[in-house]
C-alpha cells in the first residue's frame, strides 16, 4: 500500500463524521473546510495525503495560496496580525476539536503525532 493510501485510510478512519462526509464526496467542502482540514493533516505530518487533497480540490488549494501569499504581504508591515486575527487560536481550536473526535483509544497517540509535527498544542 502506498504512502498516500495509509495516510488516508487512518485519516479516514480517525475523523468525525462531518470530515469523513466531506472527503468522501457526501457533502460540498468548503474553503474554510479545505483550510481546516489540510492544517490537520499537516500536523499529523501526512504530507503524502495533503498533496493528494491538494490536488483533488486545486480549486480551493489555489485560493488558499493567494491567501497565504495577501497573509505574508501582510505580516511583512503588520507582525502583531496573526495575533491580532487570533490566527493561533482558530488552529489550536482546529486540533483540539480535531482530537476529541478521535477514538478515545487513539487520542493519546494522535495528540503526540500532533505534537510531533507542531507547536501548537
Amino acid at each position: 500500500m502506498r504512502e498516500v493510501e495509509k495516510q488516508k485510510e487512518v485519516f479516514l478512519s480517525i475523523c468525525g463524521q462531518h470530515d469523513y462526509d466531506l472527503l468522501t464526496g457526501m457533502e460540498a467542502m468548503t474553503q474554510t473546510d479545505f483550510e481546516r482540514i489540510t492544517y490537520i493533516t499537516m500536523a499529523l505530518g501526512y504530507t503524502s495525503y495533503t498533496q493528494e487533497l491538494i490536488g483533488e480540490y486545486l480549486d480551493l488549494a489555489c485560493k488558499e495560496a493567494e491567501r497565504a501569499d495577501r497573509e505574508f504581504d501582510i505580516l511583512q508591515d503588520y507582525s502583531a496580525y496573526y495575533e491580532d486575527e487570533q490566527v493561533y487560536e482558530q488552529r489550536e481550536k482546529w486540533l483540539t476539536d480535531f482530537i476529541s473526535q478521535v477514538p478515545p483509544a487513539k487520542q493519546n497517540d494522535i495528540h503526540q503525532l500532533i505534537k510531533e509535527n507542531t507547536e501548537i498544542i
